[in-house]
């Protein structure tokens, strides 16, 4: 197949992610969302410390051809491949509540997680609530 055909296909491809990305990638719309997924994680853990669990948040590293120039060399991440970090919370059935992708491979996931709209704007979880992470 021709290189431009495969680049028409992946960016009309693309588009259509990007146009139907909220309805799939959503928050609980409703307090009876929140507390299935918070019902689910407890059950996933079998413990009620999780009643309050309004997701699971993690970032990985999504490989790219780095830039060209000194910028570079800021997209290796720590296993030495030049990467972006995509971070996502999901709920109890690993669908996804939010997403949030594009920093530089070099930087932690504390560091994302601060920048993100998701830290940010303090809108979720609701207040009782909290996101399961691990120490990244």
């Amino acid at each position: 197949m021709p290189r431009s055909t495969v680049h028409r296909i992946v960016h009309r491809v693309t588009e259509e992610v990007v146009a139907i990305r909220h309805k799939v990638i959503h928050r609980p719309k409703t307090p009876e969302d929140l507390e299935a997924v918070s019902r689910g994680f407890a059950g996933l853990a079998r413990h009620r410390a999780f009643l309050k669990a309004a997701g699971a948040i993690d970032g990985c590293h999504v490989r790219i051809k780095p830039p060209s120039g000194p910028d570079g060399q800021c997209y290796r991440n720590r296993k030495l491949f030049p990467s972006i970090v995509l971070q996502a919370v999901c709920d109890h059935q690993g669908r996804f509540i939010d997403t949030y992708v594009g920093w530089p491979g070099s930087v932690h996931d504390s560091r994302v997680l601060g920048h993100s709209p998701l830290y940010r704007s303090s809108l979720y979880p609701p207040p009782g609530h909290f996101i399961l992470a691990d120490g990244g």
